[in-house]
């Protein structure tokens, strides 16, 4: 069923641009609002892993389109698919241990939390549609372990409303990135064993 669902989006071109327009609306107000000042306080060759969530949605938009257009871009698919499970989850997962350190959600908590989920929601969407190749799989896990490195490194994640609990921040992070290149690579296996 997920899969039909899956077929059906990419190929009805209204939700396709629908779909579009909303990720890029949504990673402009990314870029912008939440992370311009620390776009601009990183050297240039470091953008890309400073906006992680808005990244990760332009990254779906376009693999949404490279699909749509019957482009088998694997490895932006599978780029893209990764950024939105991981951030969607790590966003999630921030919000509920500041809850549980006695933060409550406020107005922009809960529409960060739905706006999130919903990432989860559409790398899972797209996610039938790949066929990962190893070589794709370990440039992923470089690409995103590299960028867990500077975030928890050297200090450049994103702003939480509960620093006090950056540790488990930071397990989730890595474990997500861990979870994430090791299903990946059973799936390349897979697909590599039924070709």
């Amino acid at each position: 069923m997920w899969r039909s669902l899956s077929h059906l989006v990419v190929r009805t071109p209204w939700m396709v641009w629908t779909l579009v327009a909303i990720n890029l609306l949504s990673a402009v107000a990314g870029y912008i609002y939440w992370y311009g000042s620390d776009i601009l306080a990183a050297p240039i060759y470091l953008w890309p892993f400073v906006p992680d969530s808005p990244f990760s949605a332009t990254l779906w938009a376009l693999a949404l389109l490279a699909f749509h257009y019957r482009r088998r871009w694997e490895f932006l698919g599978l780029m893209a698919v990764t950024g939105c499970i991981k951030y969607g989850l790590w966003t999630d997962w921030v919000w509920f241990t500041n809850a549980l350190s006695g933060g409550h959600y406020s107005v922009q908590a809960i529409v960060l939390s739905a706006n999130h989920f919903a990432m989860v929601a559409e790398g899972l969407l797209l996610v039938p549609l790949l066929r990962p190749r190893l070589r794709h799989v370990l440039f992923v896990a470089a690409w995103y372990g590299f960028n867990d490195l500077m975030d928890y490194g050297f200090g450049s994640h994103p702003r939480v409303p509960n620093p006090e609990d950056i540790g488990l921040i930071t397990a989730f992070a890595i474990g997500s990135t861990v979870a994430l290149v090791l299903w990946w690579s059973v799936r390349a296996y897979r697909s590599r064993l039924s070709r």
